[in-house]
């Protein structure tokens, strides 16, 4: 077929240049090229075609780009996944890589973890491609078992976007499994526990200066029962803070005069302070979905906290929600509200400010709050308000935000913040504040707002490829101190 018209195009060329040949025509001297130009593509498209092939070649390795990962506890090992895959290169730039892998988690109704893992093809022949899984790993398992699940799954979202690249000409996949073990996962559709999970833990904080020591003692409490359609938990914790103060003051007669000792100094008196400051607080919840996106419940809390003037506080909250995205998002996206009616009783440690020693109030709230896990970064908004139905003058609004963003590749930052207007400060007590109580914080004092902010940035630079691991010398010893 080539030869073929090869001969056809050189007859047809032969007779356009056998025209006239007594008269050199301008037209036809155009015609010349293009006809040889046609005939070189009507001789060898073959080779044309191979040549076009040949110039397109696979890149050597995938470029990966891990977030969410960094920070977590548990299973998220960045080094134990840049370790045991290598068959990717691990960037530091999100920008330059070819895949972008983030990973979300949420704690799942048995105590466990779940991953959600969102591949998504941003770079060449990947762009447009994406896909999520989702890693389930039980309340049990160690980190061990959590993190080599996590770097299986990992591996296996990686498979597709590996095999177009020219490392994947040396991978060997085994698809080989123990059936035996999906039959056992299979049947398991009993839980002798019936999903209730049991949480014990205990804490202890002291600190030791020269004129100042205090020793913080806490323990807590968590029992839940969490499935699809109804979330039972039930919570205690207690905490003792119990703090010295040691001030120097020179000793002082009748008439205010300086106390000598016998060398002619003044003395100097050691005087101790001590402070006991107590919180206790229980709490227990019970919620049941009615759709996917209504659910109603109600909350139940107990606490005692001498620094909010409360000997004992009880309160129930019934309330109903709304989600606007379906929970099968929430580790991605969450719209939710609430509103709630709540009866408070309260007991107070000394007399508040407007004579009471104990009174029952009922108050109502509305909630809302805002949650959005992107490439970009994570971004988390919570709104409440509330007041005292039996008087309208005490009420709180607040706002609270929380975002890690990643402006560049290089360059992220994060703020928390949280601020309160608050107009419903019933529990202050009436009795005077000495300088002891306000710097110990055994106390609360008036305010008509409360503001609460942490912030910072972090920007890298340097080698883009995040692909080594190395532990020698890491850390510090644990040393909380100066070094």
């Amino acid at each position: 077929m080539v030869k073929r018209n090869f001969e056809s195009n050189s007859l047809h060329l032969t007779s356009i240049l056998r025209v006239r040949p007594s008269r050199t025509n301008p037209n036809q001297m155009r015609l010349i090229p293009l006809l040889l130009i046609l005939t070189f593509f009507s001789f060898n498209p073959a080779a044309i075609s191979q040549t076009l092939s040949d110039d397109y070649s696979s890149p050597n390795k995938l470029r990966v780009f891990i977030d969410g990962c960094e920070g977590r506890d548990g299973g998220c090992d960045m080094d134990f996944i840049r370790t045991e895959i290598t068959a990717v290169d691990f960037y530091r730039d999100n920008e330059e890589a070819d895949v972008f892998l983030l990973i979300n988690d949420n704690r799942s109704g048995g105590g466990g973890r779940q991953y959600q893992l969102i591949f998504i093809g941003q770079q060449n022949i990947h762009a447009g491609r994406a896909d999520t899984l989702y890693v389930n790993n039980n309340q049990t398992d160690t980190d061990f078992e959590v993190r080599k699940k996590l770097t299986r799954f990992i591996k296996l979202g990686l498979a597709s976007f590996v095999a177009k690249t020219q490392a994947g000409e040396v991978i060997d996949i085994n698809m080989k499994t123990d059936l035996s073990l999906l039959g056992d996962t299979t049947q398991e559709s009993v839980d002798p526990w019936n999903y209730w999970v049991f949480n014990v833990g205990s804490d202890a904080n002291i600190e030791l200066e020269e004129f100042s020591r205090q020793i913080d003692l806490g323990g807590d409490i968590n029992i839940n029962r969490i499935t699809d359609k109804l979330k039972v938990s039930v919570s205690g914790s207690i905490n003792e803070r119990l703090r010295t103060t040691i001030q120097n003051e020179p000793r002082v007669d009748a008439n205010g005069d300086p106390v000598l000792d016998a060398n002619g100094n003044q003395i100097i008196d050691k005087i101790e302070n001590n402070f006991d400051v107590s919180e206790f607080g229980f709490g227990h919840q019970l919620i049941k979905s009615i759709s996917p996106r209504w659910s109603y419940g109600y909350d139940l809390a107990g606490l005692q906290n001498t620094r909010l003037n409360y000997t004992f506080q009880v309160s129930c909250r019934p309330a109903i929600e709304y989600n606007f995205f379906p929970e099968s998002e929430q580790n991605t996206r969450f719209l939710r509200v609430n509103y709630g009616i709540e009866v408070r009783n309260n007991n107070y440690v000394e007399e508040t400010i407007y004579g009471a020693a104990e009174e029952t109030r009922l108050l109502h709230s509305l909630r809302a709050s805002l949650g959005l896990n992107q490439r970009w970064g994570t971004l988390e908004f919570g709104y409440r308000l509330r007041n005292y139905l039996d008087d309208f003058n005490f009420w709180t609004t607040g706002l609270n935000v929380r975002a890690d963003v990643r402006v560049t590749g290089n360059f992220s930052f994060f703020v928390r913040a949280e601020g309160n207007y608050v107009k419903d400060q019933i529990y202050l007590a009436s009795g005077g504040f000495t300088e002891q109580d306000i710097l110990s914080g055994r106390v609360t004092l008036p305010s008509a707002y409360t503001i609460d902010t942490r912030f910072g940035f972090n920007f890298r630079f340097g080698s883009n490829l995040n692909n080594f691991v190395n532990q020698r010398f890491f850390g510090r010893a644990n040393f909380v101190g100066n070094d």
